[in-house]
């Protein structure tokens, strides 16, 4: 079996314990919502503030679901692309527009960075949001910075490439 066979194996396996483990996460944080929910007294009304543990729960559940629905994606398009040799990495931008994403290929390096900033005006006064991802990939030996390429696909996903045969590397920390 190729190294290639080998690493999408893997990262399927990895994948898959990632996708049982969010699970039974998810299943713990309904349990723990609905004794909460029993435990509370009729009288009280629904209205939960921003800082309640129902909207933390809640808040907990939709990021979880958020994040196994991008390990599903990001699954697929490994998958999907598991018969392109020129595949160096796939790399996850979702919730991000095209503007706000720069890809640099320097130093033997691809760095892919993507941020958002937001601004809004409420009723205690400007709230600034901020998200940002930075994944680095070490080129692999024989592949030189200007025989990358790379593409933002209609997924969301940034897909790098070499411009002959190569090995997919996985993204440094």
């Amino acid at each position: 079996m190729s190294l290639h066979n080998c690493l999408l194996e893997e990262a399927e396996r990895i994948l898959r314990q990632g996708e049982r483990e969010m699970r039974r996460q998810m299943r713990h944080l309904e349990l723990h919502l609905q004794q909460l929910r029993e435990e509370l007294p009729l009288s009280c009304p629904h209205q939960p503030d921003p800082g309640s543990w129902e909207t933390r729960a809640l808040t907990a559940r939709l990021d979880a679901e958020r994040e196994l629905s991008s390990m599903q994606r990001r699954l697929n398009s490994v998958l999907d692309s598991s018969h392109d040799d020129k595949l160096l990495a796939l790399v996850d931008v979702e919730g991000f527009v095209p503007k706000e994403i720069t890809v640099t290929v320097k130093d033997g390096k691809v760095k892919v960075l993507a941020e958002h900033r937001e601004e809004h005006t409420t009723s205690r006064g400007k709230e600034y949001n901020y998200k940002n991802i930075m994944k680095e990939i070490s080129l692999p030996p024989g592949v030189s910075e200007d025989e990358v390429t790379y593409s933002l696909g209609s997924n969301n996903v940034v897909k790098i490439k070499a411009a002959h045969k190569c090995y997919p590397c996985l993204p440094s920390r």
